[in-house]
């Protein structure tokens, strides 16, 4: 089978990309923005034809899908921060919604046939209220960020495909994922880099936060990538499925379980630099579709989560020191 990932470097790619390898008959590739950092994908190299170009770019993707020929198409490729958004709405709208409009236009012209995967995000909801949790796919979306807005866009754009033109496309409204290779622009990879410089003596002895009271529904990056495939195994096209663990947890309990699991005492401090225009206060998942669908469950909880982290983190700027 060849299955084409778009995002190989993001959040999800590597560890989807790691997942697919160990099932028979796979034939991988993906394309790859030319500028992205490859640290994340060095491990795969020699398994997966790696094509590159800017996903904003519909020549580029045009004959990456063409040379592929892909029967399966994960689309991961994104500007994937709330955040980053604030400080560049065109370059998100962008990304998100053309890319997205440029990958469907390719697959129309080349594979329609496939199994098209975009997606979404939890950011699409906006602020619910108490008695909306949790958040089930029929909620209303309001999104609250121009990063919600693009996803609410670019999804509406994947169930058009599949209405006019009878494109197998499905998409997943993700919650938020976490696990090594991410960076550090999501709160709980700040929290545990800042751990681990500050207890290689990189940093003074003070965890820098920002709000700590929103509640978020965390899904660990390889059952995420499992849940992937089983909805492309599984889901019926044109339709939506939140992928999410069903658990929130405060962002507050999240740093106490970095400080207790830290080598050295710090202080927690608020940063106004880390606080957001608008923060969601809870976003909690309703997966039963998901799991109805596939029979999936998250595995990983997140004291497991953030004991993973500390160690990535420890190691990464041990390296990086030298």
């Amino acid at each position: 089978m060849r299955i084409l990932i778009t995002g190989l470097t993001g959040p999800v790619g590597s560890f989807l990309a790691d997942y697919l390898l160990t099932l028979p008959g796979v034939t991988l590739h993906a394309f790859k923005r030319w500028r992205s950092d490859p640290r994340p994908i060095a491990h795969l190299r020699g398994q997966v034809t790696i094509h590159e170009g800017d996903i904003e770019d519909p020549f580029a993707v045009d004959r990456a899908v063409a040379a592929a020929k892909p029967e399966r198409i994960f689309h991961l490729a994104a500007q994937s921060y709330p955040s980053a958004s604030w400080e560049a709405p065109i370059h998100t709208l962008r990304t998100n919604v053309e890319g997205t409009l440029n990958l469907l236009e390719a697959v129309r012209r080349h594979v329609p046939q496939a199994r098209v995967h975009i997606a979404g995000t939890s950011a699409q909801y906006g602020t619910v209220r108490p008695d909306q949790v949790p958040i089930s796919e029929t909620q209303p979306m309001r999104p609250g960020s121009p990063y919600g807005v693009s996803k609410v866009a670019a999804e509406l754009s994947g169930l058009q495909y599949h209405d006019n033109f009878g494109l197998h496309v499905f998409v997943t409204r993700s919650f938020n994922h976490v696990g090594p290779r991410q960076g550090d622009r999501c709160a709980i990879q700040t929290f545990c880099q800042q751990m681990a410089a500050i207890e290689l003596g990189q940093q003074a002895p003070v965890l820098l936060v920002g709000n700590l009271a929103p509640q978020r529904d965390f899904t660990h990056t390889r059952d995420v990538a499992r849940a992937l495939w089983l909805l492309s195994e599984h889901a019926t096209p044109g339709e939506v499925y939140n992928l999410c663990s069903g658990h929130a947890t405060c962002i507050g309990d999240i740093v106490q379980l970095v400080v207790e699991r830290g080598r050295v005492p710090v202080e927690v401090r608020v940063d106004p630099a880390r606080l957001r225009p608008s923060d969601e206060p809870v976003l909690r998942g309703d997966n039963r579709k998901l799991r109805a669908a596939t029979g999936w469950a998250p595995t990983i909880t997140m004291p497991e989560i953030v004991d993973e982290l500390l160690d990535y983190w420890r190691q990464e700027l041990r390296v990086g020191g030298l």
